[in-house]
């Protein structure tokens, strides 16, 4: 390829070598194999921005290897597995522009590395700084990362599903976002209803039909059912933390899962056992059999592109939480 070279003051045939370099990295002398562009008449390197980019870039990679600290792709999907770039710097207390730096090679000092290292392995550190700044954070983005928290405990055989949801839940109804008390019982029963009325449940439908058993309720009677809250998703309301919530359901034997008789794959939703309906009052039973009755021929298309239209669902963004004062705009009456 043609070069200049500055030794020869003439364009020539530079030629590729490999050789080895040493690279200032952090106070230390790092050495790499490098591509260099080479004169073939006088001998000397000539500058290439992209080859010298790629040997710092190995150096730099060198470093991180010595020394077992973080690589940029794994703090990028740190960054991905909390959403936002902004969550996490606001988290840690930095700026986005600190974690925009990390992400694209510059190496973290020991005090931010350690952060990182925690936050990426440390729940109890991540309930820590969601105590200390979680006041800095969108609802959705706190909702988010409770969440994550709660998923966390998934493999943990010890854990109990039902106690998880309740711990996350309680949040919401000691905020004042929701005026319902959680109550798993009844949002156990109330799935197996459902499942007993729609003999091919998908999980889409029933998100929306507990959205509007519990918002028809408030509509009514001023409370919710099952004292979930519902945020919006992108085939319409769901509840918060709705893999968790299908978690409990399965892992408490409420529900069980088969694939669908057709031609294309999924799953259908069953009751595990018949629900209680000692658990509701008449009221609960009249709203929770009218949701069930209305929506019993709505496919899981059908009643996501109706909900789309409910005044709650269209006022508010991706993941952000449907207040319950829409409740009295809800199209079902």
């Amino acid at each position: 390829m043609r070069r200049y070279c500055d030794a020869c003051d003439r364009e020539v045939d530079a030629q590729l070598v490999r050789k080895r370099e040493v690279f200032p990295v952090k106070g230390e002398s790092i050495e790499v194999v490098s591509d260099v562009l080479e004169c073939p008449d006088c001998g000397e390197s000539i500058f290439d921005e992209e080859l010298d980019g790629q040997a710092l870039n190995r150096a730099y990679e060198e470093y991180r290897l010595k020394h077992n600290l973080l690589s940029p792709g794994t703090i990028r999907k740190l960054r991905e597995h909390f959403g936002s770039g902004r969550t996490v710097a606001a988290l840690l207390g930095w700026s986005q522009a600190t974690m925009v730096r990390y992400e694209n090679g510059a190496i973290p000092d020991a005090a931010h590395h350690d952060q990182l290292v925690r936050l990426k392995d440390d729940p109890d550190y991540i309930r820590l700084l969601l105590r200390q700044r979680g006041s800095k954070l969108k609802e959705r983005e706190r909702q988010r990362i409770e969440s994550l928290l709660a998923l966390r405990k998934m493999d943990d055989p010890d854990v109990d599903p039902v106690a998880s949801l309740a711990t996350v839940f309680r949040k919401y109804y000691e905020r004042g976002i929701s005026s319902t008390n959680f109550d798993f019982e009844k949002l156990a029963a109330m799935v197996q209803m459902f499942a007993l009325v729609n003999r091919e449940l998908v999980k889409t439908k029933l998100q929306k039909l507990l959205f509007y058993a519990d918002f028809l309720c408030v509509k009514r009677y001023g409370y919710s059912i099952t004292g979930m809250v519902y945020i919006h998703h992108h085939y319409g309301p769901v509840p918060a933390h709705h893999d968790l919530v299908h978690w409990a359901l399965l892992t408490a034997n409420v529900i069980d899962t088969k694939p669908f008789a057709g031609s294309y794959e999924g799953e259908v939703i069953v009751a595990a056992e018949e629900p209680d309906f000692s658990l509701f009052s008449e009221e609960e039973i009249e709203v929770i059999q009218g949701v069930a009755g209305y929506f019993r021929d709505f496919t899981a298309t059908k009643i996501s592109e109706f909900s789309h239209e409910e005044p709650g669902y269209r006022k508010t963004g991706m993941k952000e939480i449907i207040s319950f004062d829409y409740a009295r705009e809800l199209k079902l009456t």
